[in-house]
């Protein structure tokens, strides 16, 4: 437990030393922007791209796991929505953008470095399926839920979210990386150690510009449903997600290693993902909401995290996913 927590304790401090630093005047709201733009354009796909080359990518990709994470986004975001709908009574876009909030990790600013570090660098190869795949279904399913289908624009509207899909630098890094893994590209050494030391400036940076919006934002209260989205976001979807791994095992998992259901367990009960924010703006929906989610999921998530992390850890527990695995 304490080693789980020395783990979640560095990330969680450099959140808290980006709060402390907003809130004694050294930083503003819109210097955690430009954090942001740093870590998200510029570090965080160099981190993505190293990470990937240093793996083999020829058949890794397992279309039972990803098919597995993706249902339980579904059932998930289709719950959310409906709730949203019929019991809080949100209105147009709002249902959609408050489903997102219930299904979207923060996979980029803490998933991908926090099982990096529990596993090593082979661990980026089933989180960066993850999160190609999971961001471009979530996005798509919010494209879609937001459109009316009485008209040909639904189409539309879904295929220029593809095209902002393909635009996103992260998407973009996990795709170079499987490439040049793919075809054994070497980068040289500038290139290389270049990318290392842009990579090394991912995880801090994010982290702290994660503090600063802590403390930026104020939170909105709308208590029922900020309890609604954490319980779904950090409870029931990754025991939604343990149940579909570990109860419906297939031939083609039994070949994985059980680090990578470990991952997607993982990667399951993470905090609603900053990026959330820009996306109700973008459909000018559930705004205010949303950012409070960000707030108050991230602050649970110090935790919950640990919580899951040692559930998933766990050596005993870890011996019952590897003898239904066997």
């Amino acid at each position: 437990m304490f080693e789980i927590l020395d783990i979640t304790a560095s990330f969680f401090a450099i959140i808290a030393l980006g709060a402390f630093t907003k809130f004694i005047g050294l930083f503003n709201e819109k210097s955690s922007q430009i954090f942001s733009n740093f870590a998200f354009y510029v570090a965080l796909p160099p981190m993505i791209i190293t990470s990937i080359i240093t793996n083999p990518i020829k058949g890794v990709i397992n279309f039972d796991f990803i098919v597995r994470f993706e249902i339980a986004t579904l059932i998930i975001f289709i719950f959310s929505y409906i709730v949203a709908k019929f019991i809080f009574k949100l209105k147009s876009n709002e249902n959609s953008v408050f489903a997102l909030n219930a299904t979207y990790s923060n996979y980029g600013y803490i998933g991908i470095p926090l099982v990096i570090l529990l596993f090593g660098k082979k661990a980026i190869l089933p989180a960066a399926l993850i999160l190609v795949f999971d961001i471009a279904f979530v996005l798509s399913l919010v494209a879609i839920f937001s459109t009316k289908f009485n008209n040909f624009s639904a189409f539309l509207n879904v295929i220029n979210t593809l095209k902002s899909i393909l635009k996103n630098p992260v998407i973009i890094s996990c795709l170079i990386g499987f490439l040049l893994s793919f075809y054994d590209f070497n980068l040289g050494k500038i290139p290389e150690e270049t990318l290392n030391i842009l990579s090394g400036a991912a995880v801090p940076t994010a982290l702290f510009a994660i503090g600063i919006i802590i403390v930026s934002k104020s939170v909105e209260k709308a208590y029922s449903e900020l309890i609604f989205i954490s319980l779904i976001k950090l409870i029931m979807h990754p025991l939604l997600v343990i149940l579909l791994f570990v109860f419906w095992p297939t031939d083609g998992l039994k070949m994985l290693d059980i680090m990578w259901i470990q991952v997607a367990i993982i990667f399951s009960c993470l905090p609603v993902a900053a990026t959330v924010f820009p996306v109700s703006q973008y459909y000018k929906a559930y705004v205010l909401k949303t950012s409070s989610a960000i707030i108050v999921t991230t602050v649970i998530s110090i935790l919950t995290i640990p919580i899951g992390l040692l559930l998933v850890i766990n050596k005993n527990i870890y011996n019952v996913f590897q003898l239904l695995f066997s």
